[in-house]
């Protein structure tokens, strides 16, 4: 119990200390949507494990015997249902968009209602007897505005390697487990604005999208001159209650947020210089580009959950349900200018037979959706969910459509 009392006195002046003030910008975190915890609310820290605690708890490593993820491949398009299948055809290349078609005006109006974007993931990881070890890239793009040529939006993609423990306490009828882990993570951010950057936009629409824009240059990544690389290293801590059919759960990403060592540059030198595995030379001091360390950070983000986990007594080996209701973004540092009830997830999960799982719940006050079958050492998994841009409740949703396709064993 003091190596306990121990680790949560370091926790408490850690959180002190990221609560003080500081002077810089804050980036939006990247974590690659998972279909299975999106379409169930987001709710996963009371009772997270596998591959899952790599991004929602690091105290659910002790959760697995031992879960090897060969790979894990995600992508999503954020665009209404009822368009995701258009823009996903636009993105992998199979179709393009004139400027003065009836398509046109409708990703131009999805653009103005939802915004337009893709992203995808992939991730390796072996989880389990209190030991996390990840490798994920992402990368996630999104644009939003009155039209292509006048959008707004970032271009973000990042590498990070993942690694941390667990240690489970026996208190009476109660388990604790207690986890952290640490994030090195190369990151290249690319912010596009109308008037900062005015022919991003649209340049990224014609290249990524295939939609013919007003933009007639040959070089879309030159105009995305803002864009920020470098790297850091991120601090994530949880922990997890288990009590009967009860569970609590608790975590902080990016604790005392993560300072990145960034310069700035365009895309362009950036993707050259990727060419050859590495990326452009750090900026000296006094040199163009060069920021000074810390001067950008990606900010603490702490969630708070309880779950149920009900066998439905005489029918406990056909199915079961989980209900979990959480609290997110505490230290209100991630979405400041959300309310309360924005913050506030909750889902529902059926599971049939150990394989076919119907999730449904509601996210920053949108519902969400999604199902998941997990065959052995396959697992798929989909969901459709909106998040909100504006900043009351139920202001201006944005809807995204996620797929994962995981072999697991």
């Amino acid at each position: 119990m003091t190596a306990l009392r121990r680790a949560f006195a370091g926790a408490s002046l850690l959180l002190l200390l990221a609560i003080s003030p500081v002077s810089a910008e804050y980036e939006t975190p990247l974590l690659p949507p998972d279909p299975a915890v999106m379409g169930r609310g987001g709710t996963a820290v009371a009772d997270a494990d596998g591959y899952t605690a790599l991004f929602s708890n690091p105290a659910g490593f002790v959760g697995t015997p031992g879960e090897v993820t060969v790979l894990s491949a995600r992508s999503w398009v954020h665009a209404s249902p009822a368009r995701a299948l258009e823009v996903a055809r636009l993105v992998v290349g199979s179709s393009s968009v004139s400027g003065d078609g009836s398509s046109y005006e409708r990703l131009e109006r999805e653009l103005r209602r939802n915004g337009l974007g893709a992203g995808g993931s992939a991730g390796i990881a072996y989880v389990g007897r209190g030991l996390g070890l990840g490798l994920v890239t992402t990368v996630d793009g999104f644009l939003y505005g009155k039209s292509f040529e006048l959008a707004a939006g970032e271009l973000t993609s990042e590498l990070a390697l993942i690694g941390g423990w667990a240690f489970p306490f026996e208190i009476g009828p109660v388990r604790l487990q207690v986890g952290a882990a640490g994030r090195p993570l190369v990151r290249v951010h690319s912010l596009i604005d109308a008037e900062e950057t005015p022919a991003a936009a649209a340049a990224l629409a014609q290249q990524v999208l295939g939609v013919q824009t007003a933009y007639d240059g040959d070089d879309y990544a030159a105009e995305l001159s803002e864009t920020y690389y470098g790297y850091g290293l991120a601090i994530d801590g949880g922990a997890q209650l288990f009590w009967n059919r009860w569970s609590l759960g608790f975590a902080v990403r990016d604790i005392a947020d993560t300072s990145l060592n960034y310069s700035k540059t365009d895309l362009r030198e950036v993707l050259d210089e990727l060419r050859g595995r590495a990326l452009p030379a750090e900026a000296e001091e006094d040199d163009e580009g060069y920021l000074e360390a810390g001067a950008r950070k990606i900010p603490m983000r702490g969630t708070v959950g309880i779950g149920y986990h009900s066998s439905l007594d005489g029918w406990s080996e056909v199915l079961d349900a989980r209900v979990r209701l959480e609290y997110d973004d505490l230290f209100e540092r991630v979405y400041p200018e959300l309310p309360a009830a924005s913050r506030i997830g909750a889902g529902l999960e059926l599971r049939a037979w150990n394989r076919l799982s119907l999730r449904t719940g509601m996210y920053q006050g949108y519902l969400t959706a999604g199902f998941g079958l997990d065959l052995p050492g396959v697992e798929l998994n989909a969901a459709a969910f909106s998040r909100e841009l504006g900043s009351e409740f139920r202001d201006k949703r944005s809807s995204t459509v996620a797929l994962e396709l995981a072999i697991r064993f």
